[in-house]
């Protein structure tokens, strides 16, 4: 038996229910029989003893708890009890622990269903590269426990829909790492979830590539002025026809969402790389005014600009997606620009999944920590350093509708960023994570070799 960290524990462990966390704290984590057994170390707040659960993988290959052993009164004593509790385990020739309610076989995301030819280049990159072994065994661990409602899940992973699933991914493992406890009954929305008795429904949308060849995407931006560009009226474009299209689904009146918060979770993969410049568009369409800098007498100063319609190459759409017929149904927007392999691969760096020849040098932009800026810090930074740190919340910001008719509890999403117009003074307030990342680049080394 070793000791292992959280980071480690959590990338294998998709079993807690909520309320665990309120009447008890894990301060402990192991693992015997090369990753066969887990356990937790844990503390009841209430009756200030340790407790100890010993995980192992049911017939869906999934860790779940197994042994549970509680009333020690120190620390010593159940981890000696743990050791001896695992050590059986361990040498009892055993892989599988069937617990009886198991009904679908594993979930094995890797496993070809579609010739080579039919999948998707990223599903290539992350099968097969040696250097996407983290995020390629994270992925793994995580669909084990995904509950996959319309059957077609692993075969639109590997082929059309590589996109819009890894962003369903992404968000199932946020919600469920931020405490939320999901409801399966429902194919849509994506999500139907809750905290702590508080229910929000959640819609997964992927911004795409245009499949119009009269109105194709424009290549890439090569400088600043060529995104600042595309952000004023191309990109608003871009997010508000996948916005509109699930407004067009009138979820809200189903009668399992009817009277709960409905979010719109919103990712950029139109372009490669699109992800890391085009947030400044995405709340600007939102609530039709744009934030602008004047210098007068050598000061600079922020100020708001009214939207009132956005134009390109011929199509014009009005801003201000949440004053849009229909759009009080919306509760919020929910974003963020990181649910990419990347990111999975340095949240399986993290947690050990990776080997030691791999390297992973971010760089990029983050929140200035003086509120008064007007420009984000850069950074770079060492993933294998003893001192980094990332979670699932990180760059995740949620943007509420004034007009909802269904506000969202913001202490349901008490990990991320949050922008919402004051009523005051009318203009664009919010909560933001000291230091979070606004956009980031990602070197992955193995020996000489370098990609992004």
């Amino acid at each position: 038996m070793r000791e292992i960290s959280r980071s480690q524990f959590n990338a294998y462990c998709y079993a807690r229910q909520p309320h665990v966390r309120v009447i008890s704290n894990e301060i402990k984590w192991y693992e015997a029989g090369n990753k066969k057994v887990l356990a937790t170390l844990i503390l009841d707040k209430a009756d200030q003893d340790y407790n100890f659960v010993i995980l192992v993988r049911d017939a869906r290959k999934l860790f779940r708890a197994w042994n549970i052993s509680c009333n020690h009164p120190t620390i010593e004593d159940a981890e000696q009890k743990l050791v001896q509790e695992m050590a059986l385990l361990v040498n009892d020739g055993n892989d599988v622990y069937e617990q009886g309610d198991e009904t679908t076989p594993p979930h094995d995301i890797l496993a070809s269903v579609v010739s080579q030819d039919k999948q998707h280049e990223y599903f290539k990159v992350l099968a097969n590269e040696q250097r996407m072994e983290a995020a390629r065994n994270l992925i793994i661990e995580a669909v084990y426990s995904y509950v996959d409602v319309d059957g077609n899940y692993i075969k639109e992973f590997q082929t059309h829909g590589f996109d819009a699933r890894l962003w369903e991914l992404f968000l199932y493992i946020f919600l469920y790492d931020a405490g939320f406890e999901f409801n399966q009954d429902y194919n849509a929305p994506d999500y139907l979830v809750s905290y702590f008795g508080k229910e929000v429904c959640v819609e997964a949308v992927t911004v795409n590539p245009s499949r119009n060849p009269d109105r194709p995407d424009p290549p890439p931006p090569q400088t600043n002025e060529e995104m600042q560009e595309l952000c004023n009226d191309y990109m608003p474009i871009k997010f508000g026809s996948s916005l509109y299209s699930k407004l067009q689904k009138k979820y809200w009146e189903k009668p399992h969402v009817q009277g709960k918060p409905l979010i719109i979770a919103i990712h950029d993969y139109h372009m490669p790389g699109s992800m890391t410049w085009s947030r400044n568009a995405l709340v600007e369409y939102l609530y039709g005014t744009r934030a602008r800098v004047r210098e007068e007498d050598g000061q600079k100063t922020a100020y708001e600009e009214v939207i009132s319609q956005h134009t390109w190459q011929g199509k014009t759409i009005p801003s201000n997606f949440f004053n849009t017929e229909n759009a009080e149904n919306i509760s919020a927007v929910l974003f963020t620009n990181t649910a990419t392999i990347t990111k999975f691969n340095r949240m399986g760096k993290l947690a050990g999944l990776g080997g030691d020849n791999i390297k992973m040098m971010r760089f990029g932009m983050k929140l200035h920590p003086d509120p008064e800026s007007l420009v984000p810090l850069q950074f770079t930074t060492d993933v294998d350093d003893p001192d980094y740190e990332e979670d699932w919340s990180e760059s995740v910001i949620m943007y509420h509708n004034p007009n909802a008719l269904h506000p969202v509890d913001i202490n349901c999403f008490n990990t991320i960023n949050h922008l919402w117009i004051d009523k005051n003074s009318g203009s664009l307030v919010g909560i933001q994570r000291d230091g979070d990342i606004l956009n980031s680049i990602t070197h992955v080394l193995q020996v000489t070799d370098s990609v992004t």
